[in-house]
């Protein structure tokens, strides 16, 4: 696809307008830039119109490329079609559907109304602008951009690799491609060697070095990878940086302007490094034979009238399209001016080429574009012209030069024949009568007709050109019309005359025209033969390229054919797709001309632009030998075929992922969500509380997932996802022994969800259920397409697990439990930090409610490991209370003014909930209700001695009545902060690194006594945040709220991420 893609100015945007379009056009347009076929491209088209029927090619272009999905689907739905499209004539080489432009002629017109960006000023502007701002647009997405075209491979490597188009870069393609397929020209790029650019170059030098390098490279991938296709976009960038300096900064990618700039951008190139090679400078004396000058440049004498004649070089030839029929024609009148007198101007100065050494390789370029001063726009010229497979340029051979005259001489006297046979031709097909003319010969029928009433058929000339065949038809229809009207009144003798008069007039007429005819067809042939002759036939070239443009001057598509000397065959390179062709297609697509199909002129017929020869006598030219890369070329190539596997897995990795993502979406639809699925902490990937238990095994999940993920290609995905979860299984398996063991210093059961369920001996449908839900409910960044798979497969899983009822309320009732598990812990490290720093009424508060937890887990399970290390948690309460204490009555004894309104109403509650813990606690509360015993003894009797009475006649009762606590926990990070912890309370207090396995069996063994104790059931909520703790006091209300009998609590319904209010826990 090629675009003017001149820049618009913003302030031409800002109007809308409604053009009417082929939709033919616009299809023809999208499909070179997208891919796609024809069917996909409609589709989208009826999918943006807007209830007016009204669409924008903008919003055409973008879903066509930002929708990937959509993109895929519609690729693979094209297939069929594709394949069905295949001319039966052509052999397809490396794609499944014919190359080059494919569209139905026979539909009929489908026209639009197509939304486009109308300038304000301009109103000429093409209505190809809105669609070049699109593919300009979307020309980054397409670069970046792999299907499945990026990753087929070649059958072998003999088979011909097409090129990428990256988003309208087909005349860079065709150009190359007609190069590349040239075997000298191959050898020249890739024999190409320049180990380091010298700085001291010039701009120009610099950038023909960088570019010729990438070419290198890229003719190297297409020697050598296994691609079908190879993509080209880093010699494209390389190209684009130096077309300023090439002297042109075309806006309009022409094919035949990029093959000149294209050569010499290689020329420099190589004129460079054989400086640097011979070290020498401009000025020396010493020449440098560039191959790449040799390979392309002529040769010509100019005379200009009397003035000296003058050596020029000769390069790439422009023809002029306008007076010239075929390409010797063309090539006499740049060269030598038309032998046809009537076709030249007496006031152009005569100026003749003689060539005197041609190139080996010639480039002929169709100057098909003109250029209206009046409407300041470009039209393509589409009138035919014929070029042939081999050509002679000896006619225009300086050593031939008096031949030539001499040949010329006759052309014009044979030109001046022919115009005066032709002249006499039209005298009796264009019989003029008043301001028309008419066929004389018809005139003599219609008053045979008209005189007679019968129609008169004489005997038709043997040969017919166009207008007798026009006139067939005429008589051919005029035999079914009724019969003719007469003349109301004729005599005998004027109907005798007409009768015997006018057939031999007729007779005569038409015998004049087919004599005329005959001498039109000598003279012709005369001309056609007058350089046929063998000592003008030594100067042979071949056709090697033919460049083939279809639209219009400012939009359309590229592509080419070449000849392949090695296989005796034409081949049709249509940017990634390469097939068989034969001469007569390649005719058929690059002569040009209006063509009509169903009575109407059909659009944008394709026509040649660039003619690529070779001569015939240098086999060297031609003659392909085997090449090994070199160290260099082989790491370029190492390197695409890694990028290769890296894009085959890449296609591989999304397809598998839609699979799934099909299948998951269609097992939701088909069956209701199971209610294990419906479980509040497993709802789905937002929903509340998930967190807690996903985000600590975060790191982990994703370091096993990544870690397998490389082999999800070659193993079924959810055979490899059942090993994953088996080996996390494994991995956190610690019995409670070994857990046991590493209390209190560790605790595995808060490294995994999996280690909790281990040490008590969960059923390994809940282990492998709670690693199915950790993987689905993971986050995983969206580039990532492994791990996509890995949690849409647990996902599959989890929906096909089938869980009972009891079996759900069990799975249920774990995670309950291994959230408060974590709260206790959490509470616990809240008090010691607030322990720490001497809050003890606040750090009191959270050890209570973790105690409190703490029992309501231990009381309802036979094993002991669903909660938390009790010894560690009573002796930390115990040591907060002790130190409380200690404050408390160090400053009731120094402090007179000092109230013991907090010990009353704070201390006491949480104090007398020891008397429901161990036998140690209730040791403890011994002596502390001896010391204030003690107290009393020793202070005189005062207001204070009642206070003091006053508490401790509370410190001595039996507890009554419920305290309030509100509470904010952190979750985050409990594996550290409780190492941290356990450590920080070993290091004060060496009491703390006593055996706490011992001391939790003796605790185990206590008598029934303490199992009725603890069998009080005392409300305590926690919520879960990050804010600071903080404390509230509440008034005892008179019911309290039902406890559920498993031991869960309201906290299940909180979120350490979202740090929700804290409704109040009891004592």
């Amino acid at each position: 696809m090629t675009v003017d893609t001149a820049a618009v100015s913003e302030n031409k945007k800002n109007n809308l307008s409604i053009t009417k379009r082929d939709r033919r056009d616009v299809i023809r347009q999208v499909r070179e830039i997208t891919g796609l076929d024809e069917n996909s491209i409609n589709q989208t088209i009826e999918a943006c119109k807007d209830g007016t029927g009204r669409y924008s090619l903008e919003q055409v272009i973008s879903l066509l490329f930002d929708d990937s999905n959509l993109r895929n689907n519609l690729q693979r739905t094209a297939q069929p079609a594709n394949n069905t499209s295949q001319p039966p004539s052509n052999v397809p080489v490396n794609s499944p559907s014919a190359a080059g432009p494919s569209y139905d002629r026979n539909n009929e017109t489908i026209t639009d109304d197509v939304i486009e960006l109308s300038p304000e000023i301009d109103s000429q502007q093409p209505a190809d602008d809105e669609l070049e701002r699109a593919l300009l647009l979307s020309r980054e997405t397409m670069e970046q951009m792999i299907d499945e075209s990026d990753i087929a491979k070649r059958k072998s490597l003999d088979e011909p690799a097409g090129l990428k188009n990256v988003g309208n870069t087909c005349w860079f393609n065709s150009i190359v491609q007609s190069l590349y397929t040239l075997p000298y020209f191959r050898q020249l790029i890739l024999n190409f060697q320049c180990s380091t650019i010298n700085h001291s170059l010039t701009d120009s030098e610099q950038q023909a070095l960088y570019f010729t390098e990438e070419l290198r490279y890229l003719f190297a991938l297409m020697l050598k990878s296994p691609r079908r296709s190879v993509n080209p976009d880093r010699a494209i960038k390389k190209f684009k940086n130096t077309r300023k300096l090439c002297g042109v900064d075309f806006s309009h990618e022409d094919c035949s302007e990029f093959a000149t700039h294209l050569i010499d951008l290689v020329e420099l190139a190589y004129e460079t490094i054989g400086k640097n090679l011979l070290n020498i400078d401009n000025s020396s004396s010493v020449n440098f034979i560039n191959p790449v000058n040799t390979l392309v440049t002529g040769e010509v004498i100019v005379e200009r009238n009397e003035h000296i004649p003058v050596r020029e070089a000769l390069r790439q030839i422009n023809i002029q399209m306008i007076g010239s029929t075929n390409i010797y024609d063309g090539l006499e009148t740049l060269w030598l001016g038309s032998a046809d007198e009537s076709l030249s101007s007496p006031q152009v100065i005569t100026e003749q080429r003689w060539l005197t050494r041609l190139p080996p390789v010639l480039f002929i370029c169709l100057n098909r574009y003109r250029f209206s001063q009046a409407t300041k726009q470009a039209s393509k010229i589409i009138a035919p012209f014929e070029f042939y497979p081999e050509l002679y340029l000896d006619r225009y051979m300086s050593i031939n030069k008096n031949i030539i005259l001499n040949k010329r001489n006759i052309a014009k006297t044979l030109y001046a024949q022919l115009h005066e046979l032709e002249n006499t031709l039209n005298s009796y097909l264009k019989y003029p009568c008043n301001d028309e003319s008419f066929a004389l010969a018809n005139a003599i029928r219609v008053v045979y007709e008209f005189a007679t009433g019968c129609r008169l058929n004489p005997t038709l000339p043997k040969r017919t050109d166009s207008v007798s065949i026009e006139q067939n038809i005429n008589n051919r229809s005029r035999q079914h019309l009724p019969v003719p009207i007469q003349p109301s009144h004729i005599s005998p003798e004027e109907l005798q005359f007409i009768q015997n008069t006018l057939p031999t007039w007729l007779t005569e007429v038409e015998a004049k025209c087919a004599n005329i005819r005959e001498e039109i067809r000598r003279v012709k042939h005369e001309l056609k033969q007058l350089y046929d002759e063998s000592q003008l036939k030594q100067m042979r070239y071949t056709l090697h390229a033919v460049c083939v443009h279809e639209g219009s001057a400012t939009l359309g598509h590229f592509w080419t054919y070449v000849y392949h000397t090695d296989r005796q065959k034409w081949y049709r390179y249509n940017d990634n797709e390469v097939c068989e062709t034969s001469w007569a297609d390649v005719f058929d697509a690059g002569i040009g001309g209006q063509r009509t199909q169903n009575d109407r002129e059909e659009p944008r017929v394709p026509s040649a632009y660039l003619l690529v020869y070779i001569n015939a006598d240098q086999k060297l030219l031609s003659n392909d030998i085997q090449f090994e890369l070199p160290a260099d070329l082989q790491r370029v190539l190492d390197d695409d075929l890694v990028l290769l596997q890296q894009q085959i897995e890449s296609i591989n990795l999304e397809q598998l992922h839609n699979d799934l993502k099909t299948l998951c979406d269609r097992i939701e639809k088909q069956q209701p969500i199971h209610r294990a699925l419906a479980i509040p902490f497993f709802a789905g990937p937002n929903a509340a509380s998930d967190s807690e238990i996903v985000k600590p095994v975060l790191d982990s999940t994703l370091r096993i997932l990544k870690a397998y993920s490389p082999k999800i290609l070659s193993i079924e995905v959810d055979r490899l996802l059942q090993e994953i979860v088996d080996k996390e299984i494994k991995t956190y398996s610690h019995t409670a022994n070994i857990i046991t063991s590493a209390l209190p210093k560790t605790d595995y059961r808060l490294q995994h969800i999996l280690s909790y369920f281990s040490a008590n001996r969960i059923e390994p449908i809940y282990r492998q259920r709670a690693m199915y839900d950790i993987i689905r409910l993971t986050s995983i960044p969206n580039d990532d397409t492994r791990l996509r798979i890995f949690k849409l497969q647990a996902q599959i899983l989890c929906n096909g697990m089938q869980m009972t009822n009891d079996e759900v309320q069990e799975y249920q009732k774990l995670l309950t439990d291994y959230k408060d598990f974590r709260s206790v812990i959490a509470a616990f490290l809240a008090g010691c930090q607030l322990m720490n720093e001497d809050k003890f009424e606040e750090a009191i508060t959270y050890f209570c409610v973790a105690c409190e937890y703490n029992l309501r887990l231990s009381k309802q399970c036979t094993l002991p490991m669903r909660a938390m290390d009790s010894c560690l948690l009573f002796r930390a309460r115990r040591l907060c209370f002790e130190r409380w204490n200690d404050v408390v009555i160090n400053r009731f004894k120094t402090d007179p003014d000092y109230r013991l309104d907090t010990m009353t109403h704070q201390f006491l509650p949480c104090l007398m909930q020891l008397k429901l813990s161990s036998e140690e606690d209730q040791a403890y509360i011994t002596e502390i209700q001896r010391i204030w015993c003690l107290l009393l003894d020793k202070i005189e009797p005062t207001e204070r001695t009642l206070s003091l009475e006053e508490f401790l006649q509370r410190l001595l009762e039996q507890p009554i009545g419920q305290h309030y606590h509100s509470v904010s926990i952190n979750k985050h990070q409990l594996v550290e902060r409780y190492d941290e912890a356990v450590r920080d309370l070993v290091h004060r207090y060496p009491s703390f690194s006593g055996n706490a396995t011992e001391q939790q069996q003796q605790q185990q063994q206590q008598s029934p006594t303490r199992s009725n104790r603890t069998s009080v059931s005392i409300p305590v909520v926690i919520h879960h945040h990050n804010q600071q703790p903080h404390q509230q006091h509440n008034s005892l209300p008179e019911t309290m709220p039902v406890i559920d009998p498993r031991g869960s609590s309201p906290m299940q319904q909180g979120d350490d991420e979202q740090d929700p209010p804290l409704p109040p826990s009891s004592s």
